[in-house]
């Protein structure tokens, strides 16, 4: 099992100095919008132990993987990712201990404006078929990604311009540990279903989880649609018969798509942005008592971002603080937005639900 017990973001973002030293089970993000929650999230993926360019690029493009049509180009995304206070020289730092080794990722070099040979630069790796030929004025970033995981070093030596494409970037490289990211609007890319009727067990587990909104669910299924032969999802209800997942809202849906992050993490690490998104909060409780359940079950570690204090109280609640002894699952790190950077307070989840019971403080200021 991948379980990161610290974790340090000295520069990634507008995040500096954040230090966690005592993570557990469930990690909470919370802070209002804009604060650099997801930015967290983000770090911790790049402690993936590939340290290529590929696994740069797909965390600098996440915020852009649900509206394709209005992306920035790789370059933007990935320039984006460095504190904007040093001139031209760009560094990325975030280091920690996973599994009682240490782990870093390093990310430094220097943005500039150069002249290119676009006849020297392999079509495969340009993002534009229509750049002029010859030489362009492009801007550019060269530098290296250092990444160390207990006796373990890779050095990479990178070259980025505004006109590189992730075609022809080396992935190749496995990780030593399975991170899962699962968006706010998850839900919205399509089925999970297929993913989830590959294990019965785990099936039945998904089936618990829609019992939440209704407890007249009693299976998942696909067939095959009479138009195009299309393979078509479908919920098993007692009373209404099949009904194909489209019908319901959204809520059934994102909790499939948990579910179905759940058992993909397994023995890894679950990264949640937004955890309340198209879920009401009558459901809250019920549904965050379920992701620490199954997150034990699969030997899930899990962190979760939210600005809601309703989503902030579900999970405290899936402790039983007035009765456990001193021990404690839940981490929660308070982020707040300044004008130059974002800043941080960790407290444990008891301490959380103390004061929050004996004084009344708003957990996300």
């Amino acid at each position: 099992m991948a379980f990161f017990s610290k974790l340090y973001i000295d520069r990634y973002r507008g995040i500096k100095a954040l230090k966690i030293d005592e993570l557990k089970g469930v990690n909470l993000v919370v802070g209002d919008n804009n604060c650099g929650k997801t930015s967290v999230l983000e770090a911790i993926q790049l402690l993936r132990t590939s340290g290529n360019l590929a696994n740069v690029y797909r965390v600098s493009r996440q915020r852009d993987s649900i509206a394709v049509s209005n992306a920035n180009s790789i370059f933007d995304n990935f320039i984006c990712m460095f504190p904007r206070d040093r001139e031209g020289a760009c560094e990325i730092s975030i280091s920690g201990i996973c599994n009682d080794k240490a782990i870093s990722f390093d990310l430094k070099g220097k943005k500039d404006r150069v002249m290119l040979d676009t006849k020297e630069l392999s079509v495969r790796k340009l993002q534009f078929s229509d750049i002029p030929s010859g030489e362009i004025e492009a801007d550019t970033f060269d530098g290296e990604i250092r990444l160390v995981y207990g006796d373990q070093e890779k050095v990479n030596r990178i070259s980025v311009n505004q006109y590189s494409s992730v075609t022809g970037t080396p992935s190749s490289d496995k990780n030593s540990f399975s991170i899962v990211y699962v968006a706010p609007f998850e839900h919205l890319r399509g089925s999970v279903v297929n993913q989830i009727l590959k294990n019965e067990s785990y099936k039945q587990i998904c089936v618990k989880a829609l019992q939440l909104f209704d407890l007249e669910i009693e299976d998942i299924m696909i067939f095959k649609s009479d138009i195009g032969n299309r393979p078509v999802e479908f919920i098993r209800h007692k009373i209404l018969g099949d009904m194909p997942i489209s019908s319901y809202g959204d809520g059934i849906k994102k909790v499939l798509a948990l579910a179905n992050a759940i058992a993909q993490a397994a023995d890894g690490i679950l990264l949640i942005d937004e955890v309340e998104t198209a879920i009401h909060k009558k459901y809250f409780d019920d549904i965050l008592r379920f992701i620490v359940k199954a997150c034990k079950t699969f030997k899930v570690q899990v962190f979760i971002t939210t600005h809601s204090i309703e989503a902030i109280d579900g999970l405290l609640a899936t402790q039983d603080y007035d009765e456990q002894d001193v021990s404690d699952d839940i981490c929660v790190c308070t982020i707040k937005r300044a004008s130059d950077a974002s800043y941080s307070r960790v407290l444990s989840g008891r301490e959380v639900y103390e004061n929050r019971e004996a004084f009344g403080f708003e957990v996300r200021l």
